[in-house]
């Protein structure tokens, strides 16, 4: 905001992260057949506004609801699984991911799952959401951009955490409303997110900036 109060409007401008959804290489789906369970997005316990603790609280809820596992990516070693294990989840519901993996691999494991669920708070660029376009994934909560320009029917932005995990519930459920979801999210993201829409973004404000300047 002190940027923008500062500069000619014309000189500043919202371009979010591009991803490759129009790359075929960079589409990680899977038959719905093939998909099962809650991917937590977050990793982070010690940064209050991930709300990393609220979404596994949610995560279990979800679980113990529909039977459905949740993946963890836990990275804190022994110190995280004594975290974990206190959330009681049932009986062989929570798998871990305990080791950093090529971006590809991660993706994959992403794509195993029926929606990935956060409660960031952050205002983020939106990587859990841009994850979840490559694999062609519902994702639900978080208010980064990308999750409010490509998931906005599911993104946090000015949603509870009760309304979040309705959605999500419904999400496991119905397998055709999560095809929607993952259609819409394609298609807004094609409009402007793919690498194409951000190029003709950056081509027209860097002809507003050139123009400013004569």
């Amino acid at each position: 905001q002190r940027v923008r109060t500062k500069r000619d409007p014309a000189t500043v401008t919202f371009i979010p992260t591009p991803y490759p959804v129009e790359d075929q290489r960079w589409n990680f789906s899977l038959p719905a057949n093939e998909q099962s369970g809650i991917f937590v997005g977050t990793r982070e316990w010690d940064v209050p506004s991930r709300n990393h603790f609220a979404a596994l609280l949610v995560a279990r809820q979800l679980c113990e609801a529909t039977g459905e596992p949740v993946s963890v990516l836990n990275l804190d070693g022994h110190k995280g699984r004594r975290l974990l294990d206190e959330l009681r989840f049932p009986e062989g519901k929570l798998p871990l991911i305990e080791k950093q993996k090529p971006y590809p691999d991660y993706l994959r494991d992403v794509a195993r799952h029926k929606v990935v669920l956060q409660l960031d708070r952050s205002h983020v660029p939106g990587q859990v959401a841009g994850d979840a376009l490559l694999c062609r994934v519902a994702c639900v909560g978080g208010d980064g951009a990308i999750e409010r320009i490509a998931f906005a029917k599911t993104c946090g932005e000015g949603r509870t955490i009760t309304e979040i995990a309705s959605m999500a519930l419904d999400l496991l459920k119905n397998a055709e409303l999560r095809g929607a979801i993952v259609a819409e999210s394609q298609e807004r993201a094609l409009e402007r997110l793919s690498f194409q829409a951000v190029r003709s973004q950056l081509a027209k404000f860097f002809a507003q900036l050139a123009a400013s300047d004569l």
